[in-house]
């Protein structure tokens, strides 16, 4: 069993050393998940340090496989996701082409959040699924679709769902109606996880990506956000590799710009911060990259940094309103707008985050931000942060 504890220290004579053990990436992990479960019907065992998301879709795969059993039954069994937005889109795209009944359902946000451009994808080719004031009632069936269209121009995750079921339904071609496609990175990743069933996508070449190992670049980042803040202190992430399909990988270039040294071998990242230069203005085009913003917005409010996130519309639409939420608890630190889908946060080196309260919302994102202001006990609702890194608390307590 994999563990993901982790935290081990070494003194030096300059710096503190932290070995590091990172997660597993929830987003590769899920959708080999459903891979399996769509190629040979496996569920296979996860071990309990998994990330919360992993194991909600671990759960709806039992439950789902439990009603494609008792279909005779006719008796719908209930699927509740609870926030996580993969298992939401991915299961139902699932439940409704196989023979099963099922009410799919979440937490009140969760059922908020963009999902009706894959209900019309699938209802237009044959499914069934209707939406009930607290869910969505989903009789599933056996369906055979050559050619499909769906809009991702909200969320990547819409196309995803249909590439995982391809195998099923016996998909050969993908059209997505508009060139602006939500984290197009992850639909790559989508694509390179079942690219032994390959499906054309009009209009977009499907290039092979390597995967890489699966440690998670998205939980990484709050470290290199860390090392910039803590300079006393060296870190080695694990298990990472550069040559990843993951997008946010794209920290390494990042961080290198605003002075710490980064070093790469054998599954480690080592990071440590080695300029205290001015920074420059920096724009950053963050389309594929959205998960970052919370953090990269938090650790501007504590550099003298003028950062300008671009594409960050989207960020409406997660676990909270990451946009709203930023500009009015980052507000009072920074000089933080948003206008014509930037976010620009000019950071003060003098701020005072001592006594900071901040309300994480239940969006694990805001509440790793939050983590790089101020202590644990200012920070409302900082369990959400076991939705994709179950031991991160754990980790910072070794350190603090």
């Amino acid at each position: 069993m994999r563990s993901i504890l982790n935290t081990i220290f070494v003194k030096t004579l300059t710096k503190v050393r932290y070995n590091i053990q990172l997660p597993d990436n929830k987003s590769i992990v899920i959708r080999k998940m459903i891979k399996d479960f769509v190629l040979q019907g496996v569920i296979d065992d996860i071990s309990p340090e998994q990330c919360n998301d992993i194991k909600i879709v671990w759960k709806s795969l039992i439950l789902l496989k439990s009603s494609i059993q008792a279909i005779e039954n006719e008796r719908f069994i209930t699927i509740d996701v609870e926030d996580c937005g993969a298992a939401y889109r991915f299961i139902m795209a699932l439940a409704a082409a196989v023979p099963s009944r099922i009410f799919l359902t979440g937490t009140k946000r969760l059922l908020q959040r963009p999902i009706q451009p894959l209900v019309d994808a699938l209802n237009g080719v044959g499914a069934n699924i209707k939406q009930t004031l607290n869910g969505w009632l989903i009789y599933g069936k056996n369906l055979k679709i050559n050619t499909l269209e769906v809009d991702a121009s909200l969320s990547s995750q819409f196309a995803s769902a249909l590439i995982l079921i391809a195998p099923l339904i016996k998909l050969k071609s993908l059209k997505l109606p508009h060139q602006k496609i939500a984290s197009f990175s992850y639909f790559k990743m989508s694509l390179a996880v079942m690219s032994d069933f390959p499906v054309e996508v009009v209009g977009f070449k499907n290039d092979s990506h390597n995967i890489g190992e699966l440690g998670d670049w998205s939980a990484a980042v709050f470290w290199f956000a860390h090392a910039c803040l803590n300079p006393e202190n060296q870190y080695s992430l694990y298990p990472l590799s550069t040559d990843s399909i993951q997008p946010d990988s794209a920290i390494v270039e990042w961080f290198e710009k605003l002075g710490l040294k980064i070093e790469c071998s054998n599954k480690i990242i080592d990071i440590h911060y080695i300029t205290k230069s001015n920074l420059p203005k920096i724009t950053y085009d963050m389309s594929q990259n959205l998960d970052l913003v919370p953090v990269m917005a938090a650790l501007a409010c504590k550099l003298p940094a003028d950062f300008t996130f671009k594409n960050v519309e989207n960020l409406r639409y997660k676990e909270s309103d990451r946009l709203t939420q930023l500009v009015k608890q980052l507000s009072p630190f920074s000089e933080i707008s948003f206008d014509d889908n930037s976010l620009r946060v000019v950071g003060n080196v003098n701020n005072d985050f001592s006594k900071a309260k901040f309300d994480s919302m239940d969006d694990h994102r805001l509440a790793m931000a939050f983590l790089l202001l101020t202590s644990q006990n200012n920070i409302l609702g900082l369990q959400c942060i076991k939705k994709s890194y179950k031991n991160l608390l754990n980790q910072l307590n070794n350190i603090l």
